[in-house]
């Protein structure tokens, strides 16, 4: 992949924490559905930028790791925030 497009994957990885809080404040019940369609469009955009298949995969999960830890940590810290209330 060229340069602009490690512009483009790193704006990507950038924009987790935004990602993470949107679907974290999704119900509960569409919160896979919300990961599923970000799992499909990173791909989708490491594929259209010239990713190899295998290389868009790698990538794309790497990225929804990270995007699932931050959703768990935000539904962790929204549920003790509660808790206290």
């Amino acid at each position: 992949m060229a340069s602009g497009s490690e512009e483009v994957l790193d704006a990507a990885v950038a924009g987790i924490p935004e990602v993470a809080r949107i679907i974290s404040s999704l119900p509960l019940e569409d919160r896979a559905s919300a990961l599923s369609m970000a799992e499909r469009s990173y791909l989708r955009t490491a594929k259209n930028l010239g990713g190899a298949d295998d290389l868009a995969q790698m990538w794309a999960s790497a990225v929804m790791y990270h995007l699932r830890e931050q959703v768990e940590e935000r539904v962790l810290a929204k549920s003790k925030l509660m808790t206290a209330l």
